[in-house]
């Protein structure tokens, strides 16, 4: 869970900000409830965890829990997710999803959904057009490109992504790191789903109502989220 200026004026991390009397935190664990069989990796500043403890929260929520702490920043989700390396299993499958959303969704039903078609990858998408967000450009039932910042199509990529192995992300997010396949600076994971894409790895998507995804980025979004739900 990186920083947000958004959340610059908040004294307690972002992970800890409260969502209708639960933290964020609990709602993303719990968000993952119905996989099983399943570890999660947590990426932490080594401050939050000295001040807030939020290793030990994480441990309280999930038995299965693996929390990396770091001293300094990355150069984006991409080298973060990179810094877990020794904890991603390079035969088993292996999801990355951002740690400020949940999805009204069965993500069983998305995980059969890719085994089925046979897919090496897959990605959650929803209808938008905004430059916040990273987006897939599709052909038949396939992604051929994805673009950080930059609408390629109306379909969002939810921050949701799924690798039939966990060698498919390292290989590709280390070929992404060597081509310096970055925007301004910063590494996404999108890249590493383009880089999959150029080896001929079978990349496809699952879509969702814009609804079902509820993200919590920034205060606002998560004051309209919590006045709706009451």
């Amino acid at each position: 869970m990186g920083t947000s200026s958004f959340f610059k004026d908040s004294f307690f991390p972002k992970p800890l900000y409260e969502i209708n009397g639960k933290t964020m935190l609990e709602m993303v664990v719990e968000d993952y409830d119905s996989i099983e069989f399943k570890k999660y990796v947590f990426v932490f500043s080594e401050e939050d965890c000295q001040k807030f403890h939020l290793d030990d929260s994480v441990k309280i929520l999930s038995n299965t829990s693996n929390v990396i702490k770091l001293r300094n920043q990355t150069s984006g989700a991409l080298c973060t997710c990179l810094m877990a390396v020794e904890y991603i299993d390079k035969d088993e499958p292996l999801i990355i999803a951002n740690s400020d959303q949940v999805i009204d969704v069965n993500y069983n039903s998305v995980i059969s959904y890719f085994e089925n078609i046979e897919a090496d990858a897959g990605l959650i998408t929803f209808p938008n057009v905004h430059p916040r967000w990273s987006y897939a450009r599709k052909k038949d039932k396939e992604v051929v490109e994805v673009a950080e910042k930059r609408p390629l199509s109306k379909d969002a990529i939810a921050g949701f992504y799924y690798f039939k192995k966990g060698e498919f992300f390292i290989e590709s997010a280390k070929n992404a790191l060597r081509k310096n396949s970055n925007l301004e600076g910063r590494y996404y994971i999108s890249s590493s789903v383009n880089e999959l894409i150029l080896m001929g790895k079978k990349v496809s998507f699952y879509d969702i109502e814009k609804e079902q995804y509820k993200s919590f980025y920034s205060p606002q979004k998560i004051k309209e989220f919590e006045e709706v739900s009451r």
